[in-house]
């Protein structure tokens, strides 16, 4: 079995990262699944939320309904958030237009390893420089009738495939030092 590179355990209250950078400039790895029994499937994510909810760290992601990744989700109860180095942006990219359903090597093919994770199934992978372990919440479909902003509706959703919103509880955090509050 392969392992983590080693990364610095993180006590959430001294997890700092700029959370609209690594959001939305470089991007996640969403995985859910089994490593174990190798059933997994990974996405890239860009679109979330970090903070507190029901006075436990929580993560909020969102995955739109056609994602493979989505049954993953709605079969085990665990996953994982991955931040990697500025060189894997390009693998990032490959494997967010890619589905897993279609190339089930797609992670071999963008030079990613899946590893154990330290506290849930979802794997985590080698390359990451911060790993985020989760367990599921809350899980809701976003609805069109609910937007305040329609035009988010029109500009979002044309083809009205609206996300799925899944809160979950941070369960673990490792990283890097850049990830430490100093």
């Amino acid at each position: 079995m392969e392992k983590m590179r080693q990364l610095n355990d993180i006590e959430p209250e001294m997890f700092c990262c700029e959370s609209f950078r690594v959001w939305g400039d470089n991007w996640l790895v969403l995985a859910a699944g089994d490593f174990e029994q190798k059933k997994f499937n990974a996405m890239t994510v860009g679109w979330g939320f970090f903070g507190t909810m029901w006075a436990a760290p929580a993560v909020t992601i969102m995955v739109r309904p056609q994602r493979y990744t989505l049954e993953f989700l709605q079969e085990y109860d665990t996953f994982t958030l991955s931040a990697f180095p500025a060189a894997y942006r390009g693998a990032l990219a490959e494997i967010g237009k890619v589905s897993g359903r279609e190339v089930p090597d797609k992670l071999d093919r963008a030079g990613l390893t899946p590893v154990a994770a330290r506290r849930v199934a979802a794997p985590a992978f080698r390359e990451a420089e911060l790993v985020i372990e989760c367990r599921q919440a809350y899980r809701d479909a976003m609805a069109g009738k609910n937007f305040l902003d329609k035009s988010l509706v029109g500009r979002m959703y044309p083809e009205r495939d609206f996300h799925v919103m899944i809160i979950g509880e941070v369960l673990h955090i490792s990283g890097t030092a850049d990830y430490l509050k100093l």
